[in-house]
C-alpha cells in the first residue's frame, strides 16, 4: 500500500523537515522517498526542548491532513467544474488519490514514537518534559496499534470523503 500512496510518504517527511527548519533545528539529511524500510526519513540534531521534539514528531499529522483536505476539495471542485472537460475526471481522481495518500500517512510513525521515548528515558531530560512527552508517546503508540486495524485508512477515507460530501450537500 505504501508504494501506491508514495506521495503521502513524501509529504510526511517534508512535514518533519519543515517543522525542524521552523523551530531552528538543524537538519542533517532528508530522504523523501526510497525503496526499503523506512521509505523516508529525516535526520536532524536533537531538539533543545521537549516541546520542539513533540512538534517535529506530530507535524506530519497536521501538514498531511491539511494537504489531504486541500487535494480532496480540489478534486471535488474539479469534478463539478465546467472547465477542463476532457481531463476533468482524471484530474479529480488524481486530487482524491493525492488526498487519500497524504491522509493515509498522516499518523506519526513508530520511529517518531521511538525518538520521543528516548527523550523520556534520558537522564538529561527534566521531569516536567517527561510528563509532557509520555502522553504524546502513548498517543503515537495507540495510533500505530490502530494502523494494524486499518484506522489510518479509515481516517484517510473520512478526510477525503467527508469535506467534499458536505460541500456537495451545501452547494446542491
Amino acid at each position: 500500500m505504501s508504494y501506491l500512496t508514495f506521495p503521502g510518504i513524501v509529504v510526511h517527511e517534508f512535514a518533519h523537515a519543515w517543522a525542524c527548519k521552523r523551530l531552528g533545528i538543524r537538519v542533517h539529511h532528508v530522504c523523501y522517498l526510497r525503496l526499503g524500510d523506512p521509505m523516508g526519513y529525516v535526520l536532524h540534531e536533537a531538539p533543545a526542548y521537549a516541546f520542539q521534539h513533540i512538534m517535529v514528531a506530530v507535524a506530519p499529522f497536521f501538514v498531511s491532513t491539511l494537504l489531504a483536505l486541500f487535494f480532496s476539495l480540489g478534486g471535488c471542485f474539479l469534478a463539478r467544474s465546467p472547465f477542463f472537460a476532457e481531463t476533468r475526471d482524471v484530474l479529480a481522481l488524481t486530487g482524491l488519490w493525492l488526498g487519500f495518500s497524504c491522509a493515509l500517512h498522516a499518523f506519526p510513525s513508530s520511529g517518531d514514537g521511538d525518538s520521543l521515548w528516548l527523550d523520556v528515558r534520558s537522564p538529561d531530560v527534566n521531569l516536567l518534559s517527561k510528563l509532557l512527552l509520555v502522553p504524546v508517546v502513548g498517543m503515537i503508540r495507540l495510533g500505530q496499534m490502530g494502523t494494524r486495524l486499518w484506522l489510518d485508512a479509515l481516517f484517510a477515507l473520512c478526510v477525503v470523503a467527508l469535506p467534499p460530501t458536505l460541500l456537495l450537500v451545501i452547494t446542491g
